[in-house]
């Protein structure tokens, strides 16, 4: 018997009465569980319990050969404040938790990741107010945890970030998966600072947006089969 805490990352409704999640625990790394919803009124798992994001614990016996676990119980273990009322961020946790979802799909367990994950989305909740780059610095620090983090120190004024080869360099690489030096000076600046100092960067809607954009080229290149994000157009649309 497994118990654990998890950040859910996704759910998928599955038949009339079932439901897919997937949910990143701290004791076992990323695990997908099939959840029935009782008909006819009877009690069932909160809907709560499988909203992106949401902090839950979860009870399972691990079956090896299993695609799918079935929980014993799935239970909310700490209430967000705001994430699931407020719009902007009801918007950017629904990206994040479809963005994590393949970023950590094939991720083992790895309680300093769990840590990191749980810290930034208790700041993102608890924040009253400037946070509207946080996804991006979010996304840009959890490389460090899956293996592909840029080395800062190796930039220098006119260099181009090869986003392939997460390496920044002086000359033009010869595939087109890389920055101009301009935007390449973002990558520095996102990665030395941290959740609670990223307000001190300023930036407009379109380059919020291609911030976005070169994030998520960036995992595109470095995770097999990483892909076209759905709720991408729906935050764009919220932080114009």
């Amino acid at each position: 018997m497994t118990r654990s805490h998890g950040i859910v990352l996704h759910s998928l409704r599955y038949g009339d009465a079932q439901i897919i999640v997937t949910i990143f625990t701290e004791e076992a790394g990323t695990v997908p569980f099939i959840v029935r919803q009782p008909r006819n009124g009877r009690r069932g798992v909160r809907a709560s319990a499988w909203q992106p994001l949401s902090l839950v614990e979860v009870v399972w016996d691990p079956r090896p050969n299993a695609h799918l676990q079935k929980p014993k119980e799935l239970t909310l273990w700490m209430p967000w404040r705001s994430l699931t009322f407020e719009p902007a961020k009801t918007a950017m946790s629904l990206f994040m938790g479809e963005f994590l979802s393949f970023a950590l799909r094939a991720e083992q367990e790895n309680k300093a990741l769990f840590d990191f994950m749980r810290n930034g989305l208790t700041w993102f909740d608890e924040s009253e107010g400037h946070y509207s780059n946080f996804h991006i610095v979010f996304l840009l620090h959890l490389t460090r945890f899956l293996g592909f983090l840029p080395n800062v120190d190796d930039w220098h004024e006119g260099s181009y970030f090869d986003l392939q080869g997460a390496a920044f360099v002086s000359q033009e690489p010869l595939h087109r998966h890389y920055l101009n030096p301009e935007e390449s000076a973002l990558v520095p600046k996102f990665l030395r600072m941290n959740i609670r100092s990223m307000q001190a960067v300023g930036l407009n809607g379109a380059l919020r947006r291609r911030a976005l954009e070169i994030v998520t080229e960036f995992y595109r290149l470095h995770i097999p089969e990483f892909p076209e994000l759905k709720s991408l157009g729906v935050l764009a649309e919220v932080f114009r």
